[in-house]
C-alpha cells in the first residue's frame, strides 16, 4: 500500500496545476494497481476510510461532478474543489472539512505512525490496524495471520560492534523486509529489534512459506557495518484468525508464543501457533495418507505413507522417506471411512525415530483444522474408541 502512496503523492506534487493531467495520471495508477487504489487516493486527499466498491464509485462520480460544476461555472475546477464539494453537499461524508497542503499533512501523519529508524510502522499503528484487518475478516468471512519476528542475538551486535552498528544492520533487515511483502501487508516494529507483520487475506499455510522465505533471505542478506561482516538470523512465530484466536488480543499472544517456542527450539526458525497437547486419546490408524513437505518454491513431490496412530490434536506415521526433519511443515491427506473426501491437515514434524533398516517413525502436530473437519475427525474418533472398548 505504501507504494501506491508515494505514487499517488508523487502525481499529486507533478500535476498541482494541471488537474487534467493529474487525473490522467491517477487513473493509470489505478489501472496498474488495480482497485485497491482507490480507497488510498481518498484517503490521502480526504482521509477517509472507504471500501474499495465505494472508493471506485464515488471516484467515477466525482470526476463527473467536477465536469458538472466546470459546465455550470464557465471555468475549470481544481479535483480537489471537486472532491470537498461532493464530500460536503451530495454524500455529506464530511462535516467541517479543513484546508491544509497536503506535504504538510503528510509529515505529520509520517511522524504519527511511522518508526523514524527503520521506516516500518509504528506499535500505535500496528494496534490500531489489527483491530481492523480482524474485523474486516469478520465481517468478510476471511483469514488473517500475523507474524511476529525477532533478530537472534541483536544484544550482542550492540555489545560488539556498538549501537550505531545495530541501528544499521536493523534498519537493513527491515527494508528487506519491506522489499519482500505485499503492498497490503503491514510491518511494523513492535518494540526493540522485534517486527510484526499483519497479513490480511493469509492462510497459515501461505504465513508459513513467506516466513520461511523472509528467513532466509535475512539469513542471506550479507549484512555489514564499517567493513565488518555481522552476520545475522531471525526466529519467527504465526497465528492465524479464526483458526488460532477469535480476537487481535489472543492473535498477538498465541504469534508471540510461537516466537518463544521457535527461540527455544535454537533459533532460526519459525514455528506456527499450536494449542495441541498430548493428553488426547490416540487410536490405532491404518490407512496410507499422502504428505508433501512445505517449501519456499513448492516442488517437493507428494509421498506415500503409512499411518499408525491418530487423535485430535496429530498423527504417527511411518515413511522410508529420510527427507524429513523436526520443525518440518508438511501437509497430510487422510483418508476417513466416515468422510465424503480426504481431509487436507497442515501440520509440523515433532519427532523422528528409526524402527527398522529405511523406515522412520514420523510424529506430526497438526497446526491448522477447520471447525467442520476437526468435528468430523472428533467423532470418527469417538466411533472408533467406541468399537474399540465394545470388542
Amino acid at each position: 500500500m505504501q507504494v501506491i502512496r508515494n505514487n499517488i503523492l508523487q502525481c499529486l506534487d507533478k500535476y498541482s496545476h494541471d488537474d487534467e493531467k493529474l487525473i490522467k495520471h491517477l487513473d493509470k495508477i489505478t489501472k496498474e494497481f488495480g482497485s485497491q487504489t482507490f480507497p488510498i487516493i481518498f484517503h490521502v486527499l480526504a482521509h477517509l476510510d472507504l471500501s474499495q466498491e465505494e472508493a471506485e464509485q464515488f471516484w467515477l462520480e466525482i470526476c463527473l461532478h467536477r465536469l458538472e460544476m466546470s459546465n455550470q461555472l464557465g471555468h475549470s475546477v481544481n479535483l480537489r474543489t471537486a472532491i470537498c464539494d461532493y464530500f460536503c453537499s451530495i454524500h455529506k461524508s464530511l462535516q467541517n472539512p479543513k484546508v491544509v497542503e497536503i506535504h504538510i499533512f503528510e509529515d505529520t501523519i509520517n511522524t504519527a505512525k511511522y518508526d523514524r529508524l527503520t521506516g516500518l510502522y509504528n506499535r500505535a499503528y500496528f494496534d490500531e490496524s489489527l483491530i481492523r484487518e480482524v474485523a474486516r475478516a469478520k465481517r468478510y468471512d476471511t483469514e488473517l495471520s500475523i507474524l511476529f519476528l525477532d533478530i537472534d542475538n541483536f544484544k550482542t551486535v550492540n555489545d560488539t560492534h556498538g549501537h550505531l552498528a545495530g541501528d544499521a544492520v536493523l534498519k537493513d533487515i527491515s527494508h528487506a523486509i519491506m522489499d519482500a511483502i505485499r503492498s497490503e501487508d503491514i510491518a511494523s516494529r513492535y518494540g526493540g529489534e522485534e517486527i510484526v507483520i499483519i497479513l490480511p487475506e493469509t492462510k497459515k499455510a501461505t504465513g508459513l512459506i513467506l516466513a520461511e522465505r523472509l528467513r532466509e533471505l535475512i539469513q542471506n542478506l550479507g549484512l555489514q557495518f564499517d567493513g565488518k561482516a555481522i552476520p545475522l538470523t531471525i526466529s519467527g512465530g504465526l497465528a492465524n484468525f479464526p483458526i488460532d484466536a477469535s480476537g487481535a488480543t489472543e492473535l498477538v499472544k498465541y504469534a508471540d508464543t510461537a516466537l518463544f517456542k521457535a527461540k527455544a527450539l535454537g533459533k532460526n526458525n519459525i514455528q506456527a501457533f499450536s494449542s495441541n497437547k498430548r493428553r488426547y486419546v490416540r487410536i490405532d490408524f491404518s490407512p496410507q495418507i499422502l504428505v508433501k513437505k512445505i517449501s519456499i518454491d513448492d516442488v517437493t513431490e507428494t509421498i506415500p505413507a503409512n499411518a499408525r496412530n491418530l487423535s485430535i490434536t496429530g498423527i504417527l506415521f511411518r515413511s522410508n522417506d529420510p527427507c524429513f526433519a523436526i520443525g518440518n511443515k508438511i501437509q497430510l491427506q487422510i483418508p476417513f471411512d466416515d468422510f465424503s473426501a480426504t481431509a487436507l491437515l497442515l501440520g509440523t514434524v515433532v519427532r523422528i525415530e528409526l524402527v527398522d533398516t529405511n523406515q522412520y517413525d514420523i510424529g506430526v502436530s497438526f497446526l491448522e483444522m477447520d471447525h467442520p473437519v476437526r468435528n468430523e475427525i472428533s467423532r470418527y474418533l469417538l466411533k472408533k474408541l467406541g468399537q474399540e472398548l465394545a470388542s
